[in-house]
Formats: C-alpha cells, sequence, structure tokens
C-alpha cells in the first residue's frame, strides 16, 4: 500500500506482522479550541472518502449536528497511485496556500516534514496553521461533539451523543465494537494466515450476534437513546454487504441475515440527513479499481423498515 517515512513516500508497508493485520496508529494531534469552527467559519475542512468507514463516522457527526456550513467537506476518490488521491487524479489547491497537490500524502508533508506513516482518512485540515489537526476518526468525533452549535442547525434532537450517566457504558462498547467488528473486518480481509483469517472472523460474527441480541429488546444500542455508539457502528453496518461480505472473506452470514440488526441499519439511515452520508456505489467500486469488469452490488432495500 506505501507509506510515509520522514515525510518521503515509499512503497513500503508495515502492517502486515507475522501474517495478521495490524492498523496504522494515528498520530497527528494538534490543539483546536472547537468552538473556532462555528466562530472562524471555512478555516477548517473535513477531508474524507465515500469509501472510508473512519471517515464515514465523521460525515455524520458533522451533517447530525448541523456543520456543514462552517466546516467545508472535500471528498477524497480516484485511482489510489501513492495512497489516496486528493481529487480523482486532478490537482488539488491545499486551503489556505497556493500549493496544489496529486496524492494526500503531500498534505500530510506539508503539515510535517518529518512525518512517518499511512497518509489516511480522514483528517480535520487547518488552513490557517496549515497543520493537520487530526487524522483519528473518534478524536474528531469528540471535537465536533464538543462544538456549540446553534440550534437552528441541528439535524436531530439526540445531541447528546455521549449522556453522563452512560459516558461508561459507551466508552466499553465502543471498543468492542472497534476491536472485534469495525476493525475485525479488515483483519479478516487483510489476514495472509488461516489461523490469523480464522481468529478474526469469529470474533466478528460473535459480536454481531451479540448486537443482533442486544437490539431485540431495544431501538438503540443503548435502549430507548441514541448515542455515539450507534453512529460508530452504523458505517461498518452499510458496507457489510457489499464489501465486508464479498471482499474482507466475512461469509458467513450478511447483514440481512440478522433481524434486529437490519432493521436497526435501514431505521438509522432514513433518519433525516442520514442517507446524503452514504455513496453505495463509490463504497462498491472502491474494491475494484483498475478491473476491466465492475460485479453488481448484492440488492439490498433500504427503504424505512
Amino acid at each position: 500500500m506505501g507509506m510515509l517515512i520522514k515525510g518521503q513516500w515509499t512503497t513500503q508497508d508495515r502492517l502486515i506482522i507475522k501474517g495478521a493485520y495490524v492498523r496504522n496508529i494515528s498520530n497527528c494531534h494538534w490543539p483546536i479550541s472547537p468552538n473556532d469552527i462555528i466562530e472562524q467559519p471555512g478555516r477548517f475542512t473535513l477531508i474524507a472518502s465515500w469509501s472510508c468507514p473512519w471517515s464515514h463516522r465523521t460525515m455524520l457527526i458533522r451533517q447530525i449536528l448541523g456543520l456543514s456550513e462552517y466546516l467545508p467537506l472535500h471528498i477524497t476518490g480516484g485511482k489510489k497511485v501513492q495512497g489516496y488521491s486528493a481529487d480523482r487524479g486532478k490537482l488539488w489547491q491545499v486551503p489556505g496556500c497556493s500549493l496544489q497537490i496529486l496524492h494526500m500524502h503531500q498534505l500530510y508533508s506539508l503539515s510535517d516534514p518529518d512525518y512517518t506513516g499511512r497518509s489516511t482518512v480522514p483528517i480535520l485540515w487547518d488552513s490557517q496553521t496549515q497543520k493537520i489537526i487530526s487524522n483519528e476518526s473518534t478524536r474528531i468525533m469528540d471535537i465536533f461533539s464538543s462544538i456549540t452549535v446553534p440550534k437552528k442547525n441541528q439535524a436531530t434532537s439526540s445531541l447528546q451523543l455521549v449522556p453522563e450517566h452512560l459516558s461508561s457504558a459507551i466508552e466499553t462498547l465502543d471498543a468492542e465494537i472497534y476491536s472485534q467488528l469495525a476493525n475485525g473486518v479488515y483483519r479478516a480481509g487483510f489476514a495472509q494466515t488461516q489461523t490469523a483469517y480464522d481468529v478474526a472472523v469469529q470474533q466478528v460474527f460473535s459480536m454481531l450476534d451479540k448486537l443482533n441480541s442486544r437490539l431485540a429488546t431495544g431501538r438503540y444500542l443503548m435502549g430507548d437513546k441514541l448515542t455515539q455508539s450507534d453512529w460508530l457502528l452504523f458505517p461498518t453496518l452499510v458496507r457489510f454487504d457489499i464489501d465486508y461480505y464479498l471482499h474482507s472473506r466475512c461469509t458467513l452470514s450478511r447483514l440481512i441475515d440478522f433481524p434486529y440488526l437490519w432493521h436497526y441499519a435501514r431505521k438509522l439511515y432514513n433518519m433525516p440527513g442520514i442517507a446524503k452520508t452514504v455513496n453505495f456505489a463509490a463504497i462498491h467500486e472502491s474494491n475494484y479499481q483498475g478491473a476491466n469488469i465492475l460485479p453488481l452490488m448484492p440488492l439490498q432495500d433500504w427503504q424505512p423498515p
């Protein structure tokens, strides 16, 4: 896949260890006053990809909180020649300067000339300091959730994503969803040994079973309260049948085979503004870059349950 080493692009990749996929640790952390996003509209840009579930998390919170008029969204895309393309193979002007780039790793080198790691998305970019504030989805979500947003802009009434009395339970569940399911599908897909694959797939479907049972007795993961946990899970569910079932070799069952999860996923999808954050075609096509034939997507009906 390639990565940056001390600011220079290299075809090396250090993500496979003893046949198992180990996700790169996001290491861009720059201080920010969250309300600067409201007080200085356009200063910051959210850079994301339709195909990336970690990007999708941040796009969801941006949409739900009504941040779109303050925080521009740039969608990366196109053939990955040196990691993510900046703008489908076209030159893209970096917000806040005259530099034009072809690859997102050039933005990383601009922010930190000695950066070592993968050039991933999402990215929260500060055009004033020319720095990547963060490339870690959970931190970006936390920044967004800390903003005092004018109520007229908010897309839903359930805006306290981490209620204090549920914070411990949410933190525990979020960590479990990430390790066993959201990242588990990638550990299955990139595994290079049978053992690594078997362990990952077992954890993926064990977690899906657990979540399906949980939703048999509650509208959302925390009962009647829509929380951050729901929006962290949603991007994985949206992608499961058209991506992870096919390409990550998680072939024991499909999402539609879990009745409560499938009902729940469609309920979230049909909430105000949420469908705008999903591009099924882009998710599907990202797995066939360079292929002569684009297979049809599995049929799914995302209309309200």
